[in-house]
């Protein structure tokens, strides 16, 4: 699902400046390849791919997340690992 999102991430940036579909693809922080405009397309089109793809709603804009942002946010991967134990914790609770 993360794949398909930096693909349409890729369509609005410059070539120069596409994401590489690999878990360990930085995105945010020192070595990060987004900027706060990049960092809030990525997080909308990942709750929009969600819903669509999962048929579930995560929101990565609350507290929990925004507090955090550094660490799930850094690669790919993370925000994978992330995802998937948002999604976990929803199905057990």
């Amino acid at each position: 699902m993360l794949f398909g999102v930096i693909d349409e991430l890729n369509q609005m940036r410059p070539p120069d400046e596409h994401l590489a579909k690999d878990l360990a693809t930085p995105l945010s922080g020192d070595s990060g390849r987004l900027d706060s405009a990049g960092l809030i397309n990525l997080i909308a089109v990942t709750e929009q791919q969600t819903a669509a793809e999962l048929g579930r709603t995560i929101l990565l804009t609350d507290d929990r997340t925004l507090s955090q942002v550094n660490q799930v946010f850094r690669t790919l991967g993370t925000l994978a690992d992330y995802i998937h134990l948002r999604l976990n914790e929803k199905n057990d609770g």
